[in-house]
């Protein structure tokens, strides 16, 4: 029987750090639809990415790893925030090639993601890309309260329900207070015309500080 190769750490390294220079590539990409008014990326980079990055992690962590999974659930459209959120997978792909196999692997990697997420968006703030930065904020939002309610066997439609919506179900289930539930609907509205409404830099920075305290104190 021939022997199992030793896998060459350094060799996927190289190959993931590769594809984190691609991925900064594809958000330099960003641009805003004239007529949806929605950020994107460009289409054939992202496509040719995507492809790269679930070849990768199917060899480097396994078809059934909670890498792959969370890329093909959170990166699968030309979306600005999806872009997004498929280069903070590899980002904690690359932590926990770093760092070692640690507990809660599943819940630590989702952190690493969100937290990842809201760093992009605090530089593309600081490049001025105001829209693009609150599209981030509030794709964090609605990932971190879609986690909760699957996690508490909340019911929501998943197709269909937005921030909005997951607030209130979240609140009527006394997962968080009114003050909560309000907090998260003003920074819903600021996403939604901050960039349009020409919303200041420290507005905006100062929503991005309170969204990643809000990650840590209620990713379930």
């Amino acid at each position: 029987m021939e022997a199992t190769r030793p896998i060459d750490l350094d060799g996927v390294r190289d190959r993931l750090a590769h594809l984190l220079e691609r991925g900064e590539a594809v958000l330099a990409s960003h641009y805003r639809s004239e007529l949806s008014h929605q950020d994107f990326v460009n289409a054939e980079l992202f496509r040719e990415w995507r492809v790269g990055c679930l070849a990768f992690l199917s060899e480097a962590f396994g078809a059934d790893s909670h890498y792959q999974r969370e890329y093909e659930f959170s990166c699968d459209s030309p979306y600005l925030n999806a872009a997004a959120r498929g280069q903070a997978v590899l980002r904690a792909a690359r932590e926990y090639l770093s760092f070692g196999r640690m507990a809660r692997v599943e819940e630590l990697a989702a952190a690493e993601v969100l937290n990842d997420l809201i760093a992009i968006a605090e530089r593309r703030l600081q490049a001025g890309a105001i829209g693009a930065a609150l599209a981030i904020a509030a794709a964090v939002l609605e990932d971190t309260l879609r986690r909760n309610a699957r996690v508490r066997k909340i019911a929501f439609r998943e197709s269909f329900d937005d921030l909005g919506e997951l607030n209130r179900r979240l609140w009527q289930a006394g997962i968080y207070s009114v003050a909560i539930r309000r907090k998260i609907d003003d920074w819903r509205a600021l996403a939604n015309g901050g960039s349009e409404a020409g919303e200041g830099r420290a507005a905006v920075a100062a929503m991005l500080r309170e969204v990643r305290n809000f990650v840590a104190d209620h990713l379930a």
